[in-house]
């Protein structure tokens, strides 16, 4: 079997047909069956198999394998004591084989998790302790970021020289390199950016190609680690446009060499071009709370970068509990004047305003996520408790100059 997503072959010893609590040996599973697969290295959660029949043929996968979606918080993880440093990273390492939206790795010394939200790092911290018991202690949660494709001059850099076995070498690959326009999309492989290899067609992931020797593998993994890293920020990038044109390799030259003259001449272009725009993860919120509330609910949203979409009615009103009952207008209702009754008027208005239904009103709205970390408890003080939503990811948006000044003072570049 071919693992398209490592880019591995594996080898299996056993195949499993399961029943319930019952395991068969069998040599091959049917269409739609749940079974086990023994043996395999290589292979996590969400990764896809493919027989390695013809494989050596070609560098191209047959299938895709699945793309999670980017990580847009993240926490510190850090070990009570130094001893269990090494159970913490092996806990890490098996979290992140069953559940491939977590990503793991290390920036300055510090042992740092991405995940999906903040419930999800939460989960990812219950699953830590409980299924493999190691003692740690989680960090403050902190958005993450992006950065993109700074406004100075294009710069024509495409030739990196090194050293090889005493030999000067000098590697040529000819790149574009620019912002994302507004009518293209960015390749959820690369992190919302979108590179092209020398077909025009989208580059594979590093880990995507069947040889990891075939030349284009090493220039992907060296145009993936600069983009993982901004020279400005250490921010990861995002929002750009890369088209490997061709490339130059002397001969008896490894071809592994190629990465790091790929991951040179795009870093140098990123730094002549300065520092970009800023790049926040913004959610897509549904909000439904009492009429009475609304006010209050929407100059939260907009006091905290938000903003409203939509303001739709209900047609039906709820009184206690979920019992749905048809809002009714006030004619018809007999209330005695003032001067004859003052009191009775007064009890009455009182009465009738405390038992008339509450429309409920629904706002569609986008707000910035490091922004609603804590709605939940925010909506449940404006609403009394009664107001619901919904949280959706809308993807990564740039931020204003005052905002972008707020992000580099967070994260210590400023």
């Amino acid at each position: 079997m071919f693992n398209v997503t490592s880019g591995q072959k594996e080898k299996i010893s056993k195949v499993l047909l399961l029943y319930a609590a019952e395991a068969q040996e069998v040599d091959s599973l049917p269409y739609g069956s749940v079974g086990v697969i023994l043996g395999l290295k290589f292979t996590r959660t969400g990764d896809t198999l493919v027989g390695a029949r013809g494989s050596s043929n070609t560098s191209q996968p047959s299938l895709r394998g699945v793309v999670p979606p980017p990580a847009v918080m993240s926490a510190s993880v850090i070990p009570k004591s130094h001893s269990d440093l090494d159970p913490v990273q092996e806990a890490l390492h098996a979290l992140s084989r069953t559940d491939p939206s977590v990503r793991v790795d290390m920036q300055e010394g510090q042992l740092l998790v991405h995940g999906l939200g903040a419930l999800h790092l939460e989960i990812v911290d219950g699953r830590l302790r409980n299924e493999w018991g190691v003692d740690f202690e989680l960090g403050s949660r902190r958005v993450s970021y992006r950065e993109s494709l700074g406004p100075g001059p294009s710069s024509n850099v495409n030739k990196w020289a090194t050293e090889v076995a005493g030999k000067l070498v000098t590697i040529e690959i000819s790149m574009s390199v620019e912002p994302l326009a507004d009518d293209e999309q960015g390749d959820p492989v690369w992190d919302g950016n979108l590179v092209l290899g020398l077909s025009g067609k989208p580059l594979l992931s590093p880990d995507a190609f069947r040889d990891q020797l075939d030349p284009m593998a090493n220039i992907a993994r060296g145009l993936s680690s600069s983009l993982s890293n901004s020279p400005h920020t250490s921010l990861p990038l995002s929002h750009i446009k890369i088209h490997v044109a061709g490339y130059s390799l002397p001969p008896d030259i490894p071809t592994s060499i190629l990465a790091g003259a790929s991951s040179s001449i795009l870093r140098t272009r990123l730094r002549e071009a300065g520092m970009g725009p800023m790049l926040e993860p913004f959610i897509k919120l549904k909000i439904s709370v009492y009429e009475d509330t609304l006010g209050m609910v929407v100059k939260d949203l907009t006091e905290n970068g938000g903003e409203v979409l939509d303001l739709a009615s209900d047609t039906t009103s709820a009184v206690d509990g979920d019992d749905e009952v048809v809002a009714y207008s006030t004619d018809g209702v007999y209330i005695p004047p003032e001067e004859l009754s003052p009191s009775s008027a007064a009890s009455m208005t009182s009465k009738f305003s405390n038992d008339t239904p509450h429309l409920k009103r629904t706002i569609h709205a986008v707000a910035p996520l490091s922004r609603m970390l804590d709605y939940s408890t925010r909506l449940r003080a404006l609403s009394g408790g009664h107001g619901l939503f919904d949280m959706l990811n809308a993807g990564f948006r740039q931020v204003s100059d005052a905002r972008r000044l707020e992000i580099l003072r967070e994260i210590g570049r400023a």
